[in-house]
């Protein structure tokens, strides 16, 4: 039997009765008129009593009958409705549709509870993901796809020894090599975060990924400026057919007091949000990476305790819906607005993910890479 109908077994039963007592009553009371054979006057003083006592059964009567739908009102409205919410999201993940946001907005209880269990959906998400990639690979070549997709990895660097913590996804859009890497790299003045999205996906975009890698890992690790490096890859790139990628690189040092700098080659904006939670875009400084000579600015900006930097490539913000309606710009920092209370970066980064995938109908056709960066406090 349901809760819902056993609340409502529960609150007929009260009031039948509630209705009862008050029958019972009544009735005593004119059993008992019934056998008075007293003077007028004692008559007239029962009836008054009996009046008082009607009138305050009744009163409570009332206010219990009225009690009782303030109460079913509040659990129909704060425990059963969000409950048949996210039993609604739940069937659907259930039947498939694994991209539904699982989130109810109240009570605090039933809230947290589906928090639980859309972390664990998307935790389920990222393995399905996994499995495919690996089965594509598969069917690509898998030793050298392997060792395609371990050069194209993050580096496992442990970021919280610099007070920072650093969290990133990058999708492929069809087997397990992307066009899209992200890495961190230690430099003499710190660390440095490099973006990099090659046009087009699978082996011949990892080939030319990793090749930008090789490059901007050696000069950032020599200490090159980040404006620098971009000029590097490009001269060192010249001869290579087709290429167009866009890059940006943030360089953080290890000193607060002094500046973090980046620079953007046609890539989409970044997203800095301090601890104020005002949001600065990280545009363009210069051309995309296309095989020619051209000049990046670096841009300086103070990069504190509790601020975050989102950064993502093209193929989530492209990504559409059953209308044709992009994710965006604004998909993205609705998304990071949400996401204000999130504690960590791992957490917000499958929050973007999540919110990005769940009505795309166009999601395999590019790559997508997600980083974000936080400053820790203290």
């Amino acid at each position: 039997m349901t809760l819902r109908r056993r609340l409502q077994i529960f609150i007929v039963f009260f009031a039948v009765v509630i209705f009862a007592v008050g029958v019972w009553e009544r009735y005593v009371y004119l059993v008992a008129r019934a056998e008075v054979s007293e003077s007028l006057a004692l008559n007239i003083r029962l009836d008054e009593v009996a009046n008082q006592l009607s009138f305050a059964l009744s009163a409570s009567i009332f206010i219990s009958l009225f009690l009782l739908i303030l109460a079913w009102i509040f659990l129909e409205r704060w425990v059963l409705a969000p409950l048949d919410e996210m039993r609604t999201e739940l069937r659907m993940v259930a039947s498939g549709t694994i991209h539904q946001v699982i989130e109810v907005s109240n009570p605090p209880e039933i809230q947290l509870a589906a928090a639980d269990a859309e972390s664990m959906r998307q935790n389920l998400v990222v393995q399905i993901d996994l499995a495919r990639a690996a089965w594509q690979g598969l069917e690509q070549n898998a030793p050298l796809v392997a060792s395609m997709r371990r050069a194209l990895s993050p580096t496992a660097m442990d970021t919280t020894n610099f007070g920072l913590d650093v969290a990133g996804q990058t999708l492929p859009a069809s087997g397990a090599i992307a066009g899209d890497w992200w890495d961190v790299i230690r430099t003499p003045r710190g660390i440095a975060l490099a973006m990099v999205d090659v046009t087009g996906h699978g082996p011949e975009a990892g080939v030319l990924g990793l090749q930008i890698k090789a490059i901007m890992t050696a000069a950032l690790s020599a200490g090159f400026s980040p404006s620098t490096v971009l000029e590097r890859v490009s001269s060192g790139l010249v001869d290579v057919d087709a290429l167009l990628a866009t890059a940006v690189i943030l360089e953080i040092p290890n000193e607060k007091t002094q500046p973090a700098k980046w620079v953007n080659a046609g890539h989409p904006a970044g997203y800095w949000v301090d601890a104020n939670h005002l949001i600065t875009a990280l545009n363009p400084t210069g051309p995309m990476l296309a095989g020619f000579s051209g000049t990046w600015e670096a841009k300086e900006f103070y990069f504190n305790s509790g601020d975050r930097i989102v950064l993502v490539s093209d193929g989530l913000l492209e990504t559409q819906d059953e209308r044709g309606e992009e994710f965006g710009t604004q998909g993205l920092i609705t998304s990071v607005v949400t996401g204000e209370h999130v504690g960590n970066s791992a957490e917000l980064t499958n929050l973007i993910v999540s919110t990005a995938r769940q009505d795309s109908v166009t999601w395999n056709r590019d790559d997508v890479s997600v980083v974000v960066i936080t400053r820790r406090l203290g």
